[in-house]
């Protein structure tokens, strides 16, 4: 597996044992929890604050409503082939 980076880096899955993938992915866990407690994303984007606004606004307005799971379920169901 090669990840895009500049260099790219090679990850050679294929080759690797389950012992030596798990801590792989454990650190990676590790790496991307400390990353959200330090807020290095960011936070939300103001674009998903605008949608979020919008989806209000319709539900307020009745254009959208929102729908029980298991009708979303059914209905998907039948539309679904």
């Amino acid at each position: 597996m090669t990840l895009a980076a500049n260099p790219p880096i090679e990850i050679p899955l294929e080759r690797m044992s389950l012992a030596n993938k798990l801590a792989l992915r454990e650190a990676l866990d590790q790496d991307l929890q400390a990353a959200c407690q330090n807020n290095e994303a960011g936070g939300p984007q103001d674009w998903h604050f605008e949608v979020l606004a919008e989806r209000e606004k319709r539900l307020a307005s009745g254009e959208s409503r929102l729908m029980p799971l298991e009708e979303f379920i059914a209905e998907m169901r039948r539309t679904m082939p």
